[in-house]
């Protein structure tokens, strides 16, 4: 019984790997805080049995079955290691969220970026060779939309991950609702659902903009990033992105507005928070186990800002603020040591995060508000202090704000008084520890893990070879014909139309009222 149990599950696995797909996996940009959340989908779908190959600036963190690691480097890695914090400051200005103008400056980079890429080595390789693949899967986050062509070059079907929540140009490509009167554009100044007119004004502006450049500045680069790397026949590449079959985003109802998502949109909101992220290193877990009294603060501004380059006036804030709190500070910078440093701080240039707010001691996350840490503090019921930058950042911070579970610091504003107003403000009001909690029941309460929705979704789309039966038919609609202007025009005109003959046919009324009674004066005369 034991031999047959045993053969059993080693047919059932030799048929799972038989029947495992291979997915060509396209992803040049090297953000390597957005690369937890694209490997943690890998891995889920390697563990399922299908051949990952992957192109990418970062090799998977442990070896994985039935995964092949191509690497592919760019200029982008070098800047973002060289970069001076005034470059960095510099960069984030330019992202500043200005009537939906804020992916800019990230558009310029990453098509930079992807043309790079295209002249890579192994890049060339891939595009010349016979490989044969089921799937192709690439991000859409930075806009690397150009690397939908691999899906042309293979023909194969294509999916893509958005490592933040929807925004107005996913949603029109998936043919989503875009939601204007209620739903903020990520990139805009409002983050409430509950709009005034004056900001459903600025955000239907916001919107509005935010596509007009995304269709005319943004998917112009990536055509011409083809046109002058990509040597064989391409489609445009407004016709591919609207040809996606599927989108994983990474969201969930607790970390964004409740709106509404077409069939092929997938919220995968958690899918970083994995087991092998949350054992803490043996030093770390002592210092936050010591601090069982008044607990641990966490600070970390995530692997994109320089803050080892900040401006020492700067750091002396952080310096002086932390060295008068009771609690315990763990400050996650790539400094062995900063002057007048506090006995009560611990410096660490690498942590589990995930692990780190899970300590039942974490008490308050001291953050930039990248959505990231903002799903591992919620996960976690962690309140937060956040400092955002650019991108999505300002957007997750005033969310915290209107959630009750954290509240916002600007960086030009940073200054000893502000910042310890900041912590005290979230330390001494309960609510903000309460609201964090309950919403943490809420993000942690639903009926599959983001592991599973992603691999069902997936292996759905390698089922029926693509899903384009999963978009909605908005998505072949001008934005006359989506806001209905064609037909309010033919409503305008029949009632104009109708107004005319009315009024001239009240005009001969009247008149043929008034001859009687003139014709009878006459005959009197």
């Amino acid at each position: 019984m034991k031999g047959s149990f045993l053969l059993s599950v080693v047919l059932l696995q030799a048929l799972g790997c038989g029947l495992g797909a291979r997915i060509l996996v396209v992803l040049p940009f090297p953000a390597r805080s957005h690369f937890f959340f694209l490997s943690a989908i890998l891995k889920a779908l390697s563990q399922r049995g299908h051949h990952i190959v992957e192109y990418s600036p970062f090799p998977p963190s442990k070896p994985l079955p039935n995964y092949t690691h191509v690497e592919v480097h760019t200029f982008l890695e070098d800047l973002v290691n060289d970069w001076s914090f005034e470059e960095f400051e510099e960069m984030a200005q330019k992202d500043q969220p200005v009537v939906g103008l804020g992916f800019m400056s990230i558009w310029n980079i990453s098509s930079a970026v992807c043309a790079e890429a295209f002249q890579h080595e192994n890049f060339k390789k891939l595009i010349n060779s016979n490989e044969k693949f089921d799937l192709v899967i690439t991000e859409s986050s930075f806009g690397q939309e150009s690397m939908l062509v691999f899906g042309h070059r293979f023909s194969a079907p294509t999916v893509t991950l958005q490592t933040f929540s929807s925004w107005s140009g996913i949603n029109k490509n998936a043919g989503n609702a875009l939601s204007i009167a209620f739903i903020p554009d990520i990139i805009s100044y409002i983050a409430s659902d509950q709009m005034s007119f004056h900001e459903r004004f600025l955000n239907f502006i916001s919107t509005v903009t935010t596509l007009f450049m995304y269709y005319n500045h943004q998917l112009p680069l990536q055509d011409n990033v083809l046109k002058e790397n990509y040597k064989m026949d391409a489609p445009p590449v407004a016709d591919m992105v609207s040809n996606v079959s599927l989108y994983l985003i990474n969201t969930h109802p607790t970390v964004e507005y409740a709106q509404p998502y077409t069939p092929n949109i997938i919220p995968v909101g958690g899918i970083v928070i994995e087991p092998d992220r949350t054992s803490l290193p043996e030093d770390i877990k002592k210092f936050m186990d010591g601090a069982s009294k008044e607990g641990v603060i966490y600070f970390s501004l995530g692997t994109l800002v320089p803050i080892h380059r900040m401006p020492k006036e700067k750091l002396q804030m952080f310096v002086n603020v932390f060295s008068k709190l009771k609690q315990k500070v763990l400050w996650r910078i790539n400094l062995d040591t900063i002057p007048g440093l506090s006995a009560n701080v611990k410096l660490t240039k690498w942590v589990p995060q995930p692990g780190v707010l899970a300590h039942p001691n974490c008490v308050l996350f001291l953050t930039h508000g990248g959505l990231f840490g903002q799903q591992e503090a919620i996960h976690a019921g962690v309140p937060t202090v956040n400092i955002p930058f650019f991108g999505d950042q300002p957007y997750n911070a005033k969310f915290a704000e209107h959630r009750g579970i954290g509240v916002k610091l600007m960086f030009n504003d940073l200054s000893d008084e502000t910042i310890s107003t900041a912590i005290r403000t979230v330390l001494d009001n309960p609510k903000y520890k309460e609201n964090a909690q309950r919403i943490s029941r809420i993000f942690r309460d639903r009926p599959m893990s983001p592991a599973d929705s992603a691999v069902f979704w997936v292996e759905y789309v390698l089922r029926h070879r693509g899903a384009h039966h999963l978009r909605s038919a908005a998505t072949q609609l001008s934005w006359y014909q989506l806001a209905l202007l064609d037909i309010l025009a033919v409503f305008m005109a029949v009632i104009v139309i109708l107004c005319f003959v009315l009024r001239r046919i009240y005009s001969l009324l009247f008149v043929w009222k008034k001859q009687p009674k003139v014709t009878k004066k006459k005959k009197e005369n």
